[in-house]
Formats: structure tokens, C-alpha cells, sequence
């Protein structure tokens, strides 16, 4: 069980760096665009394929695989791009976790 929650929380790590990279460029991007919302929309779509093709990444190097860890993974997946969601989505207030 400790093994698989390294594993989870490893990979938490990639996931977390990955947000926080795209919300650095996504606050770039919208002081030099006018389209905040296209913007927005380009990076959550290379977010969640980057999101995809680490988690893909991950699981095939590991040596032994569950449907829990699985599972796991993907979910951390959905929870990283709810919370890029969250911070960045153009035109709401928004109050920083």
C-alpha cells in the first residue's frame, strides 16, 4: 500500500508542475493577448493531453500495475485540471487555493 501511494503522490508531483507552468504562461499570454477565453481553452486542451500522455508515461514504467493504481492516476489527472480550471478560467473572480 506504501508503494502505491508513492507512486500516486510522485506523479501528483509531475501534475502539479505541469498546472503550474501552464497557469505561468497562461498569465503571460493574457497580457499580450486580447482573447483571454482562446487563450484559456489552448492551454487546459495541452494541459489535459500532456496530463494523458505523462500518466501513460507513468503506468507503463511501472513494473506492476493495479486497476487501483490506475484509477488512481486518472484521477489525479481529473483533479489537476479541475483546479487549472479553478484558478484560470477567464471572466470570474477568482480566489486563489
Amino acid at each position: 500500500m506504501k508503494l502505491h501511494q508513492n507512486r500516486v503522490d510522485r506523479f501528483s508531483v509531475i501534475a502539479k508542475k505541469l498546472v503550474d507552468e501552464h497557469s505561468a504562461e497562461l498569465f503571460k499570454d493574457n497580457s499580450t493577448l486580447k482573447d483571454s477565453y482562446e487563450a484559456y481553452r489552448n492551454h487546459l486542451d495541452k494541459l489535459g493531453q500532456q496530463l494523458e500522455d505523462y500518466a501513460s508515461d507513468f503506468l507503463n514504467g511501472c513494473k506492476v500495475q493495479n486497476e487501483q493504481l490506475k484509477n488512481d492516476i486518472w484521477n489525479t489527472c481529473t483533479k489537476y485540471l479541475d483546479l487549472f480550471a479553478k484558478r484560470n478560467q477567464p471572466g470570474q473572480y477568482r480566489q486563489f487555493i
